[in-house]
């Protein structure tokens, strides 16, 4: 019994020496602290262009989003949305789809189950939106 009670102690003091050690140290952190992964920065002129990247599936990033304003020569500013596809393990990229959002962000309140219901083209959005937010954002040839 004086044995175990001997190594009992003897446990519980190098445990709080071990204690005061790490916390006279200065250190807070006593576990490795796991940091995000830094992405692309923005680039373009006044950071007008953000890039995103990302996959379809996990532990692949194939896909690539550019978010952009643009001028066109005619008609208002738009904001466009791109998504391009690494293709044939990313030996080149394809454009598999682009979107003016300019209509989609005035929307108030869509549901996701709406999206199904109703049509959520662009023309479809831009003919639901008001008069004004029409002629504010409408591409000149629609």
């Amino acid at each position: 019994m004086k044995q175990a009670l001997f190594v009992v102690s003897g446990v519980a003091i190098g445990l709080l020496m071990a204690l005061v050690a790490m916390a006279s140290s200065g250190k807070r952190d006593f576990l490795p602290q796991a940091d995000a992964q830094a992405g692309p920065a923005a680039g373009g002129a006044g950071g007008a262009t953000v890039l995103g990247t990302g996959g379809g599936s996990n532990n692949q990033n194939d896909l690539c989003w550019v978010l952009t304003s643009v001028k066109p020569a005619k008609g208002p500013q738009r904001t466009v949305l791109c998504l391009y596809r690494a293709k044939r393990g990313g030996d080149y990229f394809d454009l598999e789809d682009v979107r003016m959002i300019d209509a989609d962000v005035r929307i108030i309140d869509m549901k996701a189950d709406e999206h199904k219901k109703v049509k959520s083209d662009v023309q479809s959005i831009l003919k639901a939106l008001p008069k004004e937010e029409q002629d504010a954002i409408r591409p000149p040839n629609n």
